[in-house]
């Protein structure tokens, strides 16, 4: 009697559990759609900016041992460098951007008037936004010219996710390529 009673109990339980795990999965399915609607909205606003808050460089192994000497004792590596007020702004057709660059210039152009990071304001070219297959998140794709030096051209691929976070892949014509996350921004007019 009590083994049955017991039996009783664990199924009471297991039950329970799988009730309370179901409504919480549905609620983190509404919660991650509301979420997703969201970034939708921002994105269709085409009036955002993108916060960066870490350069990812790609680094060669000359790169990396400069880097780990500049940024010993600043709680940074080579792979991993936090930086702040810099970001990518979106303006109706417009996008402009300043970042920071860490890596390696592959082709001299000697246009860069001791200017060493990336900035470029203009209407880019090839421009897509499409919805990740798998993900709720949105890539955005574009190329654009560098402001100083128009012959190095910048192809920046850009993953927006529904938590507002983004990861931004940067490859250039005449240096290494750099990663950057941030968070996105909604500009309010």
């Amino acid at each position: 009697m009590k083994n049955h009673v017991f039996i009783r109990f664990l199924w009471l339980i297991l039950l329970s559990t799988f009730i309370v795990v179901s409504c919480k999965s549905s609620e983190s399915t509404v919660e991650s759609r509301q979420a997703l609607n969201e970034l939708e909205a921002i994105l269709n606003s085409k009036n955002f900016k993108i916060d960066v808050n870490t350069v990812l460089p790609f680094n060669t192994a000359a790169t990396t041992q400069v880097l780990n000497q500049l940024m010993r004792n600043t709680g940074n590596t080579a792979n991993h460098i936090s930086v702040s007020g810099y970001d990518i702004t979106f303006k109706n057709d417009s996008i402009s951007g300043q970042l920071p660059y860490y890596g390696e210039q592959q082709i001299s152009s000697g246009n860069y008037n001791g200017r060493l990071g990336i900035e470029f304001n203009d209407i880019p070219q090839d421009f897509s936004m499409t919805k990740h297959k798998n993900k709720d998140a949105y890539i955005i794709k574009f190329n654009i010219d560098d402001i100083e030096n128009t012959s190095e051209n910048l192809r920046i691929i850009i993953t927006l996710f529904s938590n507002k976070a983004t990861n931004i892949n940067v490859t250039t014509s005449y240096r290494t390529n750099i990663g950057y996350r941030g968070q996105l921004v909604d500009i309010e007019e």
